[in-house]
């Protein structure tokens, strides 16, 4: 994963995290740099959660629109559940926007999708061959549910993709250095993978035990058929990361912006 400054026509220009892996789309994963939201949501905040001021929020979306090269960028409500919409120029922005699901995809060229973190994993799916791509949402409850398999279910279904030949991003979230959870979040892992504790999905902590999501992702996105080296997966930790470059729930205990991981599709390889 790399930080690269990306620029619009109009001369905006943001940080964003990028996956060499999917450098045939345009994509990126936002930091908090770049926009114009006031603390605690200082400064590129683009959700719309925990009182940031809309007008700010909407000029903050202004400019990764213009960064991302496109008119209109689909979201959901996100509900930490496993469901992936397909989407099309023909769907309503505001009514897509209230869909609960937490995964989008489409084969449009130029339509863009995205989903809203700040710990979570936003990860992002890409077929060369087809152009279609998918966002996912997938915090503690996504992850053990299954979003990973669920998103490439769904490029399979929809696309007719073949999942060796997906491309896989998993942007910057909580990492295991901070994912501390209760028993009850391990049993859920543990439920969904007896092997979870031997093939580090989930590890000790000096008080409780942690979870690795990025590990739990790859590992099922590998079973799904990807290969390795079409897996690329940020190191960055949302919580810690020495340079305050991510919005965090937990760091901020609760008042905090929001970040997107975005993909647009492309022209059918």
């Amino acid at each position: 994963m790399e930080e690269r400054a990306a620029k619009s026509d109009d001369g905006v220009a943001l940080p964003l995290l990028v996956a060499p892996g999917l450098d045939a789309f345009r994509h990126g994963f936002t930091t908090r740099a770049g926009g114009v939201s006031r603390a605690p949501f200082d400064s590129l905040n683009l959700g719309g959660k925990w009182g940031d001021r809309p007008d700010d929020v909407y000029e903050n979306y202004r400019r990764l629109l213009a960064v991302a090269g496109v008119r209109r960028m689909y979201r959901v409500s996100q509900v930490h559940g496993v469901r992936v919409v397909r989407v099309g120029r023909g769907d309503a922005l505001d009514e897509m926007a209230a869909t609960p699901a937490d995964g989008l995809c489409t084969d449009e060229p130029g339509l863009g999708v995205a989903v809203h973190v700040a710990d979570c994993t936003p990860i992002l799916l890409a077929c060369p061959r087809t152009g279609a791509v998918a966002a996912l949402h997938a915090g503690w409850r996504g992850t053990a549910a299954g979003m990973a398999k669920a998103g490439v279910a769904t490029m399979v279904t929809h696309f007719g993709c073949h999942p060796h030949e997906l491309r896989a991003a998993l942007g910057p979230c909580i990492g295991a250095c901070c994912c501390e959870v209760g028993p009850e979040v391990v049993a859920a892992f543990v439920a969904a993978d007896a092997q979870a504790r031997d093939n580090g999905s989930v590890v000790s902590g000096p008080a409780k035990e942690h979870i690795d999501l990025r590990r739990v992702q790859a590992l099922e996105l590998i079973a799904m058929g990807l290969a390795p080296d079409h897996i690329d997966a940020s190191r960055d930790c949302t919580r810690c990361d020495p340079r305050g470059r991510f919005f965090s729930f937990r760091g901020a205990g609760g008042k905090t912006g929001q970040a997107v991981g975005f993909v647009v599709a492309g022209n059918p390889g």
